[in-house]
């Protein structure tokens, strides 16, 4: 069952930490607490058990090193638009996107990675983030508008862009 799940938790420790050295030894990590923890699992929604764990071991280490910068959605200006994703060609922008996600803060960085990148259910974030599934709805609203005005900033305004 582990096997199958490795790399979606890298990818995931990836979207954490920012690295793969760091995200190779955040799934090492999991894994270890996740056997330790085996006796525990009731069987049911391994994978969200399992990126809990991970979570759970980022989290701490984030505490431990204090070391993060975070950008609070009240830093940025409010996009003025009700479809805020028309202004992005996301052909130009793919090779950024990664940086720019690293600017934004855990709680965001990981509701969109869950979400959209490893299509995630809402309610299997929930359970991965231990908080009510109105509360992820909300985060994933407020992180991409957050990821919308973070991406405009670093690398432009592209609705003036020829797609011809």
């Amino acid at each position: 069952m582990i096997d199958q799940e490795i790399e979606l938790l890298f990818r995931i420790a990836r979207q954490l930490t920012g690295n793969n050295a760091d995200a190779e030894d955040l799934v090492g990590q999991t894994l270890l607490q996740a056997t330790k923890a085996w006796d525990r699992f009731d069987g049911v929604h391994a994978r969200a058990w399992l990126i809990k764990i991970l979570r759970n071991e980022h989290l701490g280490a984030v505490r431990a090193s204090q070391s993060r910068p975070q950008v609070s959605l009240e830093d940025v200006a409010e996009p003025t638009e009700t479809c805020y994703w028309k202004e992005i060609d996301w052909k130009i922008v793919g090779n950024d996107l990664q940086r720019i996600l690293n600017l934004l803060s855990d709680e965001y960085r990981l509701v969109i990675s869950l979400c959209d990148v490893e299509n995630l259910t809402r309610d299997e974030v929930s359970l991965v983030l231990a908080v009510p599934v109105g509360t992820i709805n909300s985060r994933l609203h407020r992180a991409r508008k957050l990821l919308r005005t973070k991406i405009v900033e670093e690398l432009g305004d592209f609705s003036s862009v020829d797609h011809h």
